[in-house]
C-alpha cells in the first residue's frame, strides 16, 4: 500500500509503498476511503522538518536536554547514533480520515467488516491506503453524512472539545479569533448551542468565509475589533473567547483579553505565544483554559491503546463520543463541511497538495481532502473489494538443529529504536549474517528501516517470519509484554532466537519458555549485554582464579523515565526491575559465576505516598558460593551523575567499575587503571558470540539456563517487592 511519510530530518516528504498493517486485537484495519489535511497541524510539522538542526534544537529544548543528558551517560558517538536513528525515522502525517472496515480484531463490537466509519489519531488515521485504528478511535458513519464529509470527524472534535471546554451556554456572546478550517467549524458549533458569534482574522477571504458559514460579525484583525465587541454585548465585552489561531506572536492572547468581559473565559485551542499579560488579565478576573485535543481520553495510553473506555457518567463526552456528536451535527445539517473544502486531490497526487500548503503566493488553503479512489456509490453503500494475501501455510520445521550453519539468514521482528540504532547497525558488520526479513507493527518503519539496512523481505505480518523455511534465526525486539509468546511461537517454528531483555514477563512465562527449549533443543539467548564488556571480562579476569567469596556493590542512578512511558505500564513494559534490573543481577551472576540463594528487597518510601518506590530500590543477593551482593538502583539521582558504578572486593583486591569506561583495580598498594576510548557495554560482544555459537554449532557463552536464572531471580525481586511485610 501506499503512504505519505516525512523525513524528519531532511524535510523530504515521500508517497511510498509500504507494507499494510495487521489488525492486533482492539483494533480496526480499515480501508480508506477520504483523509482530510490539517493546513495547520501539518504545515507546522513541515516547517519543524525542513528547518535546521539548530532551529530544531531551538523549538524542542527539552529533547535538547535529554540529548545533553544522554551524551552524559552514555557518551557522545553512542548518542550521536541514537539521535541520527530517531531523525532518520519516517514520521507518517495526518490525522483524521474515513473509510470501510475490512477487518476487527477480537474485542471490537460496535463496527463489522463492511461498516463505514470515521477514524482518530496520529499515528493511527494517517495518509495511508489502509490503516489500524484502535477501537476507541473510530466511530460508524451514520446514514446520511457522506463519507467525505465524515473524514473530518476528528478536526471537528478539536473544535467541539474547545467549545466544551469554553463552556458555554445559550445566548452568551462568544469571539474566535483565526478563522481557519478550525475557526469555521468553531462558528457553526456554537451556532448550533444558540450562541452568538464574532470572528477575526487577518484574511479578508477567511472573514467572508465566517460570515458565509454563520457568524454574526466578522472582521479584519485591522478593522474596529474592539468597538465590534462592546456593540454586540451592550458594552461589557464578550463572554468567552475562543483562540484557534496559530501564531507565533503574543496579539491572539493579548487581543482576547482586551475582548472579553470581566470574569470572562479564554480558550486557548491553536498553537499560539500564551505570555499572559497580568495588567489585562488580573483586574477582569478573566480564567484562561486549555483545550486538548479531541477531548478526554486523548494522550492517555489506557483509553486509546487499550481501549478501556471512561464511564458514561462521569465523562460524559469522550473523544470518540465527540467524534459521534460531530457526526450527529453534520447528518441534521447544522455542521457543513463541504464548503470549507477548498482542494480535492486524488491519493496518487497527494505531494501536490503539500506543495500548495508550502506555497508562498499567498494562497491559504482551507481544507484539503485527498481522494483514495474507493468511495461508496450512493445511495447504498458498498464496502470495496480488497484483497488481503493470506499467509503462507506453515512451513514443514525441521528437525532440531545442532548443526553448523555456514551462513545464518536472520529475522528481525520489531525495530524501534533501540533496535535500529543499537542492534542492526552491529548485526550489519558481521560476517557471514544476513538480515533476510523484517517485520515491525507499522508499514512505515518497516519500509525505511529496510531500506537503510538493505533487508530484501519487511512487512506486518509475524507469520512472515514463523513460516519462512529460509530463516535461520529471529531477533526479537518488540515491547515486552510480547516477548514470551513470541519467542515460544519462534521456537516452535524451529528457529534459534535472540530476545531482548525481557525474556517474560512472570514466571509461569519462564517455565514455558524453558519446556519448548528442552523440546526444541534450540539456541534462546537474551540480551543481557553487560557480562561481554571488555571492563567487564578484565574485572572478573582481575578475581580468577579464586578460592574466596567475593563482596559485590552496584549504584545505578537510572533518571526518571516520561510520565505515561510504557515501560513502567504493568501489563505491557512491567515496569523497570523486570526491564532493567535483570541486567545487573545477571552481571553478578557472571562476576560471582554462582546462582542466587537467597533475596531481600526494601523499596524507597511506601506504596502509598510514593508513586515511583519501584523505581528506587535496595537489593541484597546471597550466592551459593558466600559471595553477597547489593544493588542500589534509583531514579531519583542528579543527572550529573554516571549511570553506572560498582565495586568488588574479596581476596584482598578490589575493584572498581565506572560506567564502563575506567576500570581502578587493586591489590595492596598496588593500583592501575585501564580507560577504554569509548564506552563499551557489550552489544558488539553479545551479538558476535550469539552468531558464532550458530555458525560453531556450540552454545553461547551466555546460555538459556544462565539466561533463566538471572530472569527468575529478577521476577522474585518484583514478586518480593509488593510483599507486605508481616
Amino acid at each position: 500500500m501506499k503512504q505519505i511519510l516525512q523525513n524528519l530530518r531532511t524535510g523530504e516528504l515521500a508517497l511510498r509503498e509500504v507494507p499494510a498493517p495487521a489488525c492486533p486485537p482492539g483494533h480496526v484495519l480499515v480501508k480508506t476511503a477520504y483523509s482530510f489535511v490539517s493546513p495547520g497541524t501539518e504545515r507546522a510539522f513541515r516547517d519543524l522538518a525542513r528547518s535546521s538542526l539548530l532551529s530544531k534544537a531551538r523549538q524542542r529544548p527539552d529533547q535538547v536536554r535529554k540529548v545533553i543528558d544522554r551524551v552524559r551517560s552514555e557518551g557522545l558517538l553512542a548518542t550521536l547514533e541514537k539521535v541520527r536513528t530517531k531523525l532518520e525515522e519516517p514520521v507518517p502525517l495526518g490525522y483524521s480520515s474515513a473509510g470501510c472496515v475490512i477487518e476487527c480484531g477480537a474485542g471490537v463490537e460496535h463496527v463489522s467488516p463492511g461498516s463505514w466509519i470515521a477514524c482518530a489519531g496520529a499515528g493511527y488515521a494517517n495518509h495511508a491506503e489502509m490503516v489500524c485504528v484502535p477501537r476507541n478511535l473510530v466511530v460508524p458513519v451514520p446514514d446520511g453524512v457522506s463519507v467525505d464529509e465524515a473524514s473530518c470527524a476528528t478536526l471537528c472534535s478539536i473544535a467541539m472539545q474547545g467549545v466544551r471546554v469554553g463552556e458555554v451556554v445559550l445566548g452568551e456572546i462568544v469571539g474566535v479569533i483565526g478563522l481557519g478550517l478550525l475557526g469555521q467549524i468553531t462558528i457553526q458549533l456554537l451556532r448550533a448551542a444558540g450562541c452568538r458569534v464574532f470572528g477575526i482574522d487577518v484574511d479578508e477571504r477567511m472573514v467572508q468565509q465566517a460570515l458565509a458559514m454563520g457568524a454574526d460579525q466578522a472582521v479584519h484583525r485591522s478593522g474596529p475589533v474592539e468597538d465590534i465587541a462592546l456593540s454586540m454585548s451592550g458594552g461589557q465585552g464578550l463572554d468567552a473567547v475562543i483562540v484557534t489561531a496559530a501564531s507565533r506572536s503574543n496579539d491572539p492572547v493579548e487581543l482576547a483579553g482586551r475582548l472579553a468581559r470581566k470574569r470572562g473565559r479564554i480558550i486557548a485551542v491553536g498553537d499560539f505565544s500564551m505570555e499572559i499579560p497580568r495588567r489585562t488579565y488580573y483586574p477582569k478576573e478573566l480564567q484562561l483554559r486549555l483545550s486538548t485535543s479531541y477531548g478526554p481520553g486523548r494522550y492517555d495510553p489506557s483509553y486509546e491503546e487499550k481501549g478501556q473506555d471512561y464511564p458514561y457518567a462521569y465523562v460524559r463526552f469522550t473523544e470518540q463520543r465527540n467524534m459521534a456528536s460531530c457526526l450527529d451535527l453534520m447528518r441534521d445539517g447544522r455542521l457543513k463541511i463541504t464548503p470549507l473544502i477548498s482542494h480535492r486531490y486524488p491519493f496518487n497526487q497527494a505531494l501536490e497538495a503539500y506543495q500548495l500548503l508550502d506555497s508562498k503566493s499567498g494562497e491559504r488553503p482551507l481544507g484539503i481532502l485527498l481522494d483514495y479512489g474507493c468511495a461508496p456509490q450512493d445511495p447504498i453503500r458498498q464496502a470495496p473489494l480488497v484483497t488481503i494475501e493470506s499467509p503462507a501455510e506453515k512451513a514443514e520445521i525441521s528437525p532440531i538443529r545442532s548443526r553448523k550453519l555456514d551462513s545464518i539468514r536472520l529475522g528481525i521482528l520489531g525495530a524501534g529504536q533501540f533496535a535500529a540504532g543499537v542492534l542492526l547497525p552491529r548485526i550489519a558488520k558481521i560476517p557471514g549474517v544476513k538480515m533476510a526479513r523484517l517485520v515491525t507493527a507499522r508499514g512505515a518503519s518497516a519500509e525505511a528501516t529496510a531500506r537503510r539496512f538493505g533487508i530484501p523481505g519487511f512487512s506486518c505480518q509475524e507469520e512472515d517470519l514463523y513460516s519462512d523455511p529460509g530463516i535461520d534465526a529471529i531477533l526479537i525486539a518488540t515491547r515486552h509484554h510480547l516477548h514470551a509468546s513470541q519467542v515460544i511461537r519462534a521456537l516452535r517454528s524451529g528457529k534459534h532466537v535472540f530476545v531482548e531483555k525481557p525474556l517474560a514477563m512472570n514466571l509461569q512465562e519462564l517455565e514455558e519458555i524453558a519446556q519448548v527449549v528442552e523440546e526444541t533443543g534450540l539456541t534462546l539467548m537474551v540480551g543481557f549485554n553487560r557480562r561481554y564488556a571488555p571492563l567487564s571480562s578484565r574485572l572478573k579476569a582481575w578475581f580468577s582464579p579464586r578460592e574466596w567469596p567475593l563482596c559485590l556493590l552496584g549504584r545505578i542512578n537510572a533518571g526518571r523515565l516520561p510520565e505515561g512511558s510504557w515501560l513502567t505500564d504493568p501489563e505491557i513494559g512491567g515496569g523497570r526491575i523486570l526491564g532493567e534490573v535483570c541486567h545487573f543481577v545477571d552481571l553478578f551472576h557472571e562476576w560471582t559465576g554462582s546462582s542466587v540463594s537467597a533475596l531481600s528487597v526494601q523499596g524507597l518510601g511506601s506504596p502509598t505516598d510514593f508513586p515511583h518506590r519501584s523505581e528506587n530500590i535496595q537489593v541484597l543477593l546471597g550466592f551459593r558460593d558466600g559471595s553477597q551482593a547489593v544493588l542500589i538502583y534509583s531514579s531519583e539521582g542528579g543527572s550529573s551523575l554516571g549511570k553506572e558504578w560498582y565495586e568488588v572486593h574479596g581476596g584482598n583486591r578490589s575493584a572498581v567499575l565506572d560506567d564502563f569506561r575506567t576500570l581502578d583495580l587493586y591489590q595492596g598498594t598496588r593500583h592501575e587503571r585501564i580507560r577504554e576510548r569509548h564506552q563499551d557495554k557489550g552489544h558488539t560482544g553479545e551479538l558476535e558470540d550469539f552468531f558464532s555459537s550458530l555458525k560453531e554449532g556450540r552454545s553461547p557463552r551466555l546460555d538459556f539456563f544462565s539466561c533463566l536464572a538471572s530472569s527468575k531471580v529478577t521476577c522474585e525481586i518484583q514478586s518480593a517487592l509488593n510483599k507486605p511485610l508481616g
